[in-house]
């Protein structure tokens, strides 16, 4: 029927008719939309509408953020989908929970790249009402579920369907649809030159509808009948717990205690009534809230590594459950460190518990494919993360739009602010600087500058996988993910936990890495002592005098969590001896602690140098371990739980207030009970007890969590003691592994200076990656630049070799890779360096023997020659650093080093280094200054060398010669790192 008959055919409505919005795209479709689904309910909030629509374009990743948002609003949410069919858009809205499923599956096969066809709308059409602009092949699927969508009032709408009025908005603003337009060019990988503005798009006021469809009054208040038909219940936070193998006839709840309980006469001996009453009170807890398959889950999947060999450490606040450890999934004993369950599960929570694990990040994937193989596939996805626009991929993405070679957007993003010194800017733009350098591209930077922030593509997250207790697809949308193929959630973690969904995370850790290769040579060369490599690690001694020394000594450049140079600072200062001690280094080390002076309370009160005074006698046993400061969340447990006699579960909830600051009238209450209740308890006089009170909040925010500080205090300690009793075989696995804090150059620096015998890439003696052969550390032949996976390959099926003509005729490598090998020493024994060269250069190819017109004459290569070539194929000097061969310089000079620096907070300095990283800037002025990473052979240091420095020693500054630079050593407390305040630059020397 055309409008005219339409308008004929219905009764006049006198009554003021309010729109309801129900085809809106945000964000979440991916360079479509601008608007994030908390401003589509802004919108739709200031306009007066009761209910609001979201149909992303296939993906459903904004939807759990859209209805939290409209629940706040108090707006009804409607959740929907935008699918393509027959060349034409198709809005789907759910009508109940069932309709989201039939959503979750409709998204999740489009994602996984079944094409959306009527019989795939047909099998998954329940509870669902579509908008179509082209809705005759779709009558007979969807039924009196099919409305015509009128977007346009001069259509013809077909006389077997309803019409409603929609408008499809992507932005708020009229004058955003330029910016629309830069997003879809991106989209499409295109320049904005052959990409049409989409004007109209924008988000227009229930009024301006009504004008638009005044003919249309039906096609209006359907926007108000579809909303009343899609008015459900969508519930969060309601737990979907996953089914998990059982003995018959036992239950989850049984199958978990006999589980606890036997692990606990293992661990301990003895169950006596304090473990008795502990397990108890955890299994009770756990049972009432439904928790069981998440241990159970767990300790199958640890059980899994240890039959494999997996490294793994427990993190985070389940090693405050006792249940966890007796199940071998935690490895801190909660009883001996005073350790509250309630730290890890409130019985007032009701979302399910995070247990974290670490693993070796090199076979983390077998673990989790175990997962996937034991659950299903059907039934497990890894946790998917939004990666979201940064300045740097906001103005990559921008400038190519708008048709900048590659080349220039190289030269643009290299200006923008790097890492820790982007907070040293007296501008908030991140394109301030090159707003003032290139004018003329302004357009270019302001609409990188409008983009920051929305998301750009989904990705992994980095270690969450949920288990679902049936179809995933029932209850989360899920995808591929492009990176790595594996099936991922379209919802970010918050909106699977949201949803309810138990999600473990594991984390592939390099430091675990590392301990297991050492673990793996020293079960190797000792296999009548040690079964498999986990039990190395297991029997590593928690007391051993030489481990300690390197502890407290801060030697431990390479040791998980504890090598930057203000963490073994940190070490040094209060003389850690022990896995305590650096778990109490590790909660000391925290930008709360360090603004906040109570790491340096601590060190004072350990040195003696200021006295332990507690506010109240009966504080002692609370505080005594940490002199007297709150250095742990626990802590602020214990004080309300033991002092003013709070249940464990409402210490817990005041630690969370106080964590968060909240200064409500809640808190206001707890205050009031807290400093009665210590009165009533312990004899704490009222005017104490608010003294107490008051220091619980100042350090409640600064508090670590002693149990994840507890977990990662053993992979630190293991680490040192590997280093300490296997030098050559830690060093090799860290380089291996490619480091962790610092560059290579360092950790070979840190090798030599233990005196180990450290060797470039070898044909006969190395393999792929740093291995020890002959007591020596070899670097690994993938190291060499353009050195192919194949030659690679036959060097190692074929080796030794005897001499030159024996590798070349074996190997049959390109001339240029044979050159390379010569130059960085990779043929050693064979002749001299100059000599091979003069044979590989004067024309040899493959097969060629000329053994006959060889003479090995001449002298070798310099030292200074040798790290040339090495530090140009390699990316790194083996022979020496820059620093070793200006020892006497350095000496003379009167230097200390960056580890003797970092205890230095406040105090002028000098110190000896080479450059490592360097980036310039301009300040607000337009002056230039430098932001630096200074290395030496004990670490690293970040210098800022502001303008007057900068153009007193630019050449200096700039060139990678070893200098000396003078300066206020201060401490950057967001990071927890020390920076010298550059005051001189003098070359070395």
């Amino acid at each position: 029927m055309d409008g005219k008959t339409f308008r004929a055919w219905v009764k006049p409505n006198t009554i003021p008719l309010m729109f309801i919005h129900l085809t809106c795209h945000s964000t979440y479709s991916l360079q479509e939309g601008l608007v994030t689904p908390a401003e589509l309910v802004q919108a739709a909030q200031t306009q007066g509408m009761s209910a609001l629509g979201l149909t992303d374009h296939n993906l459903l990743t904004g939807s759990i953020e859209f209805v939290t948002a409209c629940k706040d609003a108090g707006i009804q949410p409607i959740l929907g989908l935008e699918v393509d069919i027959e060349g034409s858009p198709l809005q789907l809205l759910a009508t109940s929970f069932e309709g989201w499923s039939n959503l979750c599956r409709l998204s999740s096969a489009i994602a996984l790249d079944i094409p959306c066809s009527l019989e795939l709308l047909a099998s998954h059409s329940k509870d669902l009402i579509a908008l179509s602009g082209n809705p005759k092949s779709l009558i007979d699927i969807f039924g009196d579920q099919l409305y015509f969508a009128l977007s346009n009032p001069a259509q013809v709408i077909p006389d077997f369907v309803r019409p409603v009025a929609v408008h499809p908005i992507y932005y708020l603003r009229p004058e955003q649809a330029v910016l629309q337009r830069t997003l879809t060019a991106i989209r499409l990988s295109q320049t904005v030159e052959q990409v049409p503005v989409r004007s109209g798009m924008h988000f227009p006021s229930p009024q301006e509808m009504e004008r638009r469809f005044a003919d249309f009054p039906e096609a209006l208040s359907a926007t108000h009948e579809i909303a009343e038909r899609c008015r459900f219940d969508f519930p969060l936070g309601v737990p979907h717990m996953p089914t998990v193998p059982l003995p018959e006839g036992v239950s989850a709840a049984e199958h978990l205690r006999e589980k606890a309980f036997a692990g606990a006469r293992t661990l301990y001996g003895e169950i006596t009534p304090a473990i008795q009453a502990r397990l108890d009170h955890e299994l009770q807890v756990i049972a009432r809230m439904g928790f069981e398959p998440i241990f159970l889950i767990v300790e199958d999947i640890l059980n899994f590594a240890r039959e494999t060999g997996v490294p793994f450490s427990s993190r985070g606040s389940a090693a405050s459950s006792l249940v966890a450890h007796c199940l071998g999934i935690t490895s801190p004993d909660p009883l001996r460190l005073n350790l509250y369950f309630e730290r890890f599960l409130n019985p007032a929570r009701t979302t399910p518990p995070d247990i974290d694990t670490d693993l070796c990040s090199r076979r983390r994937d077998s673990v989790i494919q175990h997962v996937f193989d034991l659950y299903g596939a059907e039934r497990v996805a890894m946790v998917g993360t939004i990666n979201r626009y940064r300045p740097r991929s906001a103005l990559a993405d921008v400038a190519k739009a708008h048709g900048l070679s590659p080349s220039l957007i190289r030269e643009l993003a290299n200006q923008l602010p790097h890492s820790w010194w982007a907070r040293f800017e007296e501008s908030s733009s991140p394109f301030a600087e090159l707003r003032a350098a290139h004018p003329s591209r302004g357009v270019i930077f302001d609409e990188a500058e409008a983009i920051l922030n929305l998301p750009r593509h989904l990705s992994v997250h980095p270690g969450g996988v949920i288990v679902a207790p049936a179809a995933l697809t029932d209850l989360v949308p899920v995808m591929r993910s492009g990176s790595k193929g594996v099936v991922i959630t379209q919802l970010d973690l918050d909106s699977v936990e949201a949803l309810g969904l138990v999600k473990i995370d594991l984390l592939g850790i390099r430091g675990l890495t590392v301990l297991g290769d050492v673990a793996q040579f020293i079960q190797e060369s000792q296999p009548e002592r040690f079964a498999n490599r986990l039990d190395v690690l297991e029997s590593t001694p928690s007391d051993d005098p030489a481990t300690s020394k390197r502890v407290e000594s801060g030697g431990t450049i390479g040791c998980f969590q504890i090598e930057s140079p203000g963490m073994r600072a940190t070490l040094r200062e209060i003389h850690a001896k022990s896995a305590d001690d650096i778990m109490a280094a590790l909660a000391l080390y925290r930008p709360g602690p360090l603004s906040g002076g109570l790491k340096d309370a601590f060190v004072r009160r350990f040195k003696g140098e200021e006295a332990v005074r507690h506010l109240h006698p009966s504080l002692a046993p609370l505080l005594d371990e940490t002199f007297g400061v709150i250095l742990y969340q626990e802590q602020v447990l214990r004080i309300a739980h033991e002092l003013a006699g709070f249940d464990l579960s409402e210490a817990d909830l005041l630690r969370r207030a106080m964590s968060h600051f909240d200064p409500g009238k809640k808190m206001q209450e707890l205050e009031r009970k807290f400093v009665t209740q210590a009165q009533e308890k312990s004899g704490v006089p009222l005017e104490t007890g608010e003294r107490v009170w008051e220091m619980m909040a100042a350090f409640a925010g600064y508090g670590f969590p002693k149990a994840h500080a507890a977990s990662y205090a053993q992979v630190g300690w293991r680490s040192a003691w590997c280093k300490e009793h296997f030098p050559a075989e830690f060093m090799a696995a860290v380089l291996a592994n490619w480091g962790g804090y610092y560059s290579q150059r360092v950790y070979l620096s840190e090798a030599r200076r233990m005196g180990l015998i450290v060797r470039p890439p070898h044909v006969n003696f190395s393999g792929s990656s740093f291995q020890v052969r002959n007591g020596a550390l070899y670097m690994g032949l993938e190291q060499v630049k353009e050195l192919t996976k194949r030659t690679i390959g036959r060097i190692m099926q074929f080796a030794p070799f005897e001499s030159l003509d024996d590798f070349l005729s074996r190997v049959d490598p390109r001339a240029q890779e044979a050159i390379h090998l010569a130059r960085v020493g990779g043929l050693e024994g064979f002749g001299s360096i100059p000599s091979m060269l003069q044979r590989l250069e004067s024309g040899w190819r493959a097969g060629q023997m000329s053994l006959f017109d060889w003479v090995d004459e001449g002298e070798d290569w310099t030292l200074e020659q040798k790290m040339d070539a090495q530090l140009e194929l390699l990316g790194v000097s083996l022979e020496a650093h820059p620093l070793e061969l200006a020892a006497a310089a350095i000496t003379k000079s009167s230097a200390i080093t960056t580890l003797e620096a970092a205890e230095r907070i406040g105090r002028r300095v000098t110190v000896a280094g080479v450059r490592q990283t360097s980036h310039r800037s301009r300040t607000a002025k337009g002056e230039s200054m430098l932001f630096l990473t200074l290395e030496d052979l004990t670490g690293t240091l970040d210098v800022i060398a502001f303008p007057a420095v900068y153009r007193a020693a630019k050449d200096l500054l700039n060139s990678s010669a070893p200098i000396l630079v003078t300066g206020m050593l201060d401490m950057d407390a967001s990071r927890g790192e020390p920076f010298l305040r550059a005051e001189q630059v003098t070359k070395l020397g």
